[in-house]
């Protein structure tokens, strides 16, 4: 026990260090969600052209970045019928991924979901936090990683539809471009630029504990207030985020998870969850402090394992 602590602390070293070099640009996050959130994209509901717009902006962000495709293209279509609408739909999943460097088989999924519901009455619902928010961070830390190869190949899927049930990621899982076996753990996010009180939410460690003390550690001493939980029905169901976004896709097919993002607050599927109601400085140390957890499983996921249980890990040593 006592040399698995020792373990654990010489591999955080060097992460915490991250805290003081930030790797995010602050004015290109915020650049993509005032882009994806303008009136322009008409609340970027599925199928309809300002989906279809904010697809090929990711498409525009990806190729210049260098990010590989996954088969031929960039592009992954996908049919399904809402049996709440009556409603059929083709939605479109933008994935690339940058290889690699020591594990090229081995895949860790970075998502955010860019669809939106749309209009509502004549108004536009935007979706500044829900959820461009996260597709700006996916774009952020997409063009770090397309700078600083990771050790493991990193997938950085936009996935489409989530508001009409999960669609996109469940197309994903369901007719996967690589082996599900190769994946190691999908970190989604999904609302990460505001919260009243500086808190942000890691979601998945109840299901997947070696998450936790490598993370726990990471936040010690920073700005904001990492928090984990909603991971279960408790007080009530509606506090379990399990299923709540992309990543309950993953977990349903036994794939760890990590779920970044705040709870609701008063704009959330309201037309006023508009770009001027994001906090920039809150929404880049969220960003950041994603960017370092990554960075520290990707460095050390041999060290931590995938879905060992603890006595597993300590039997290693």
């Amino acid at each position: 026990m006592v040399l698995r602590i020792l373990n654990l602390s010489f591999y955080l070293l060097p992460a915490l260090c991250l805290h003081a070099q930030p790797s995010i640009l602050p004015d290109s996050l915020l650049a993509h969600v005032r882009e994806l959130s303008d009136n322009r994209y008409e609340g970027r509901r599925t199928q309809e052209p300002g989906n279809l717009m904010a697809g090929e902006y990711l498409l525009q962000r990806f190729r210049a970045m260098g990010l590989k495709p996954l088969d031929t293209s960039y592009v992954h279509s996908f049919r399904f019928y809402n049996r709440w609408l009556r409603e059929s739909f083709t939605g479109r999943n933008i994935i690339g991924y940058v290889r690699g460097s020591v594990y090229p088989d081995k895949y860790i999924v970075l998502s955010a979901h860019y669809d939106h519901v749309g209009r509502k009455n004549s108004k536009i619902y935007n979706g500044a936090d829900d959820n461009a928010s996260g597709t700006g961070a996916l774009l952020e830390i997409a063009r770090h990683f397309s700078q600083h190869p990771p050790r493991h190949s990193i997938i950085f899927a936009a996935f489409d539809a989530e508001e009409l049930g999960l669609q996109g990621a469940g197309a994903f899982v369901d007719e996967p471009p690589i082996p599900l076996e190769n994946i190691l753990f999908d970190l989604n996010m999904d609302m990460v630029s505001r919260n009243a009180k500086n808190e942000l939410y890691i979601c998945g460690a109840k299901h997947y504990p070696f998450f936790r003390a490598p993370l726990e550690k990471l936040a010690e001493g920073h700005p904001l207030s990492i928090l984990f939980g909603h991971d279960e029905p408790v007080p009530t169901p509606q506090d379990d985020w399990t299923m709540s976004s992309d990543h309950g896709r993953f977990h349903q097919k036994g794939i760890p998870f990590l779920y970044f993002g705040v709870e609701d607050h008063e704009d959330y599927h309201q037309p006023t969850d508009d770009f001027e109601r994001i906090m920039p400085e809150f929404y880049t140390k969220a960003v950041g402090f994603i960017l370092e957890s990554l960075l520290w499983l990707d460095g050390n996921w041999e060290e931590i394992g995938s879905g060992k249980t603890e006595s597993e890990r300590q039997g290693k040593h």
